[in-house]
């Protein structure tokens, strides 16, 4: 039994042994094949390591951006490659520099607030900031960083940085491109303004758009050109409307505009459809025009006065020799003794007829410029109270007189005898605009004008001017009457109350004085004539016809005038008066007769304007070159000036205008045979 047992234990112990042993060999086999699985893990978390690291620098070195990290201190730890190209470093050379020291000057301050505040924050934090790399260069960089801390403490500071510097230029010189649009939108001196394309809302504009349609911005932003009722024409405005509304430009439309005070403006449109951000826009240039026609216009009536000055000249210049005729005749009758009273009243009903035509035809030549001007120097106030007596019995007791004279008025280069003609047709004029009374002023100041103040006159240039200006009260005048008002014949009174040539003299008077009229006018309001004349200082003149004793007893008279009809009145005249004459009807003959008679030749009366080759003044230049003794009396039916500018005349001494009567012409001569003959040409 105990052998049984024995053996029983025993087998029952190696069985046990052999499960011991077996499931050992299981645990042993399955451990091992776990540390091989861990094992392979372990490898290929390995492998999965260095393949992510490999990528890293691969990432690392190959990035565009500069990567880099920095020590506590702020050097570099580690750069890679773009970081070296764009810095201009080594890795090497960077271990031992620090960033700050790359900042560039001006952007310190930015930097080390910017470097404070990742430390402290402790959260990653972008900036801006300009570096100085190698050679000098500087660079643009945005900068992202993040702070690493272990245990609080700053370890190191990771970061990547972009090159920004090309962004940075085109951003400098869009910058700058604005502003070069902005600068030319604002200081333009043609009017431009920005509106929304769809509610056409102003949006912008400069200050000529402002100033023309005199308004403040506030009273022109985000308004719409409805509202602000800028359009004078709606059918224009609809027009452009359609235009833009099909996205099309509109090209130089001449168009109208009211201004806040409701003033008509004319002006070139030129709109363009644009873009700013999402909201289509229209940009508004405005070409003013009006000023441009106001000047045309007046530039039309100045070619139109001058035409018809010029016609008017001649016209006056032929009726000159005809009443020449007509005046010395009668004179030459009236000497004669056989004239009997019967006679002599209508050879005066004559000569009265044609001292007025005389006067008529005088007035023709002052419109035309052409009459002739006898200069001085004169003080304007002082002419202005010499005719205050005159002007005085022209007003009725319903219309005041009122005078302001400006103290200290230089002298002016002036013909007396011409200012006095304007201040009387103009206080003539202003009479009788005022048929239910009213006030009467005349007053003077001096002015001083730039080329800026000059240009804002129809006629003005810079200068030192003197003006004269005579306003009415009345009823003023509308603008088609404004646009005549100068021409010659042109009235809106009763043909019993004047001729039309008043205003028509005016204006040729103050053209040959070299200066301008500004007329100012509105219906019932009243009417001003203000009229700038030149302040030219001139120096004193000797006087050079000095007294002489005419010792010939029956001078000689060379008489040129190319009118047979003038010329035998001159020779009965002078005949008459004790007088020789030799006569030739031009330039050729009177050379002729000289070349026979030069000898006994005392004197020339030639016409200004004589045919065959040369004019009166080239005449006797010609024949005082061979006898520098001769005489020289001019006549002309108008200005000699248009003939021979270099001439310095003397009324009644060596100059007699047309028409002349027979004592006239007579006084001349003798007059002329009494002084030196340094008279004529300078």
């Amino acid at each position: 039994m105990m052998a049984e047992f024995m053996t029983s234990v025993y087998e029952v112990s190696l069985g046990t042994a052999c499960l011991f042993l077996l499931t050992t060999l299981m645990w042993s086999l399955l451990l091992r094949r776990k540390v091989n699985e861990q094992t392979a893990e372990i490898r290929r978390q390995y492998l999965r390591e260095q393949e992510l690291q490999n990528r890293y620098k691969d990432l690392f070195e190959n990035a565009n951006d500069l990567v880099f990290s920095l020590n506590e201190a702020g050097c570099f730890t580690t750069l890679n490659k773009a970081g070296e190209g764009i810095l201009g470093l080594t890795r090497q050379h960077a271990a031992s520099v620090c960033l700050r020291e790359l900042v560039a000057p001006g952007f310190f301050e930015l930097f080390d607030v910017w470097m404070d505040n990742l430390t402290k924050d402790k959260v990653p934090s972008r900036c801006e900031l300009e570096m100085v790399g190698k050679h000098h260069k500087s660079v643009a960089l945005e900068i992202s960083a993040r702070p690493i801390f272990e245990n609080e403490q700053l370890a190191r500071i990771e970061g990547i940085a972009r090159d920004i510097s090309q962004r940075k230029k085109a951003e400098m010189a869009l910058k700058e491109s604005e502003e070069r649009f902005s600068s030319a939108f604002r200081v333009s001196p043609v009017a431009i303004a920005i509106k929304t394309q769809a509610e056409e809302r102003f949006q912008d504009a400069n200050e000529s758009f402002l100033r023309m349609f005199e308004m403040e911005p506030a009273e022109l932003i985000d308004k719409t050109s409805d509202e602000l009722g800028l359009w004078a024409n709606v059918e224009e405005h609809q027009k452009v409307k359609r235009l833009l509304q099909d996205n099309k430009s509109v090209g130089g439309m001449e168009c109208s505009f009211k201004t806040k005070t409701g003033k008509l403006r004319t002006a070139l449109v030129f709109m363009e459809v644009l873009k700013m951000g999402d909201t289509p826009c229209v940009l508004f240039i405005v070409h003013d025009l009006t000023e441009r026609q106001t000047l045309e216009g007046h530039l039309r009536q100045s070619q139109k006065l001058e035409a018809v000055g010029r016609l008017a000249a001649g016209v006056a210049h032929d009726f000159n020799n005809l009443l020449t005729v007509i005046q010395g005749n009668i004179e030459l009758l009236r000497l004669k003794k056989q004239v009997t009273p019967e006679i002599d009243r209508p050879l005066s009903q004559v000569s009265d007829a044609a001292e007025k035509a005389s006067g008529l035809v005088k007035q023709l030549l002052t419109f035309s410029k052409k009459q002739v001007l006898q200069p001085k120097l004169v003080d304007v106030n002082e002419v202005i109270a010499n005719c205050t007596k005159v002007i005085s019995h022209l007003l009725p007791s319903n219309i005041s007189l009122k005078y302001h004279f400006a103290a200290g008025l230089p002298r002016i280069k002036a013909d007396v005898t011409m200012l006095e003609q304007i201040l009387l047709n103009l206080s003539v004029n202003a009479r009788d605009a005022m048929d239910k009374g009213g006030e009467l002023s005349i007053s003077t100041m001096q002015l001083e004008l730039d080329a800026g103040f000059a240009a804002s006159f129809s006629n003005g240039r810079p200068g030192r001017f003197l003006c004269l200006s005579v306003s009415d009260t009345g009823c003023g005048m509308d603008v088609a009457t404004q646009a005549r008002i100068f021409e010659p014949f042109f009235t809106t009174k009763s043909p019993d109350k004047g001729t039309g040539l008043g205003l028509a003299t005016v204006y040729g008077s103050v053209q040959q004085h070299n200066g301008w009229i500004e007329l100012k006018s509105e219906v019932g309001k009243g009417t001003a004539f203000n009229i700038y004349l030149p302040c030219e200082k001139v120096s004193g003149q000797t006087d050079a016809f000095q007294k002489k004793k005419c010792e010939k007893e029956n001078p000689t008279v060379l008489v040129v005038e190319d009118d047979t009809n003038v010329l035998e009145f001159v020779r009965m005249a002078l005949e008459s008066g004790g007088y020789r004459v030799v006569e030739a009807v031009d330039a050729l003959q009177a050379l002729e007769q000289w070349n026979q008679r030069k000898d006994e030749i005392d004197v020339l009366f030639t016409d200004m304007k004589i045919p065959k080759g040369m004019s009166g003044a080239e005449l006797a230049e010609n024949l005082r070159a061979l006898k520098p003794c001769l005489r020289v009396i001019y006549t002309s039916g108008f200005s000699p000036d248009l003939f021979a500018r270099n001439l310095r005349l003397e009324e009644g001494l060596n100059y007699l205008p047309k028409p002349y009567p027979t004592p006239r012409l007579l006084e001349t001569v003798r007059q002329c045979l009494e002084h030196e003959s340094s008279v004529g040409l300078n």
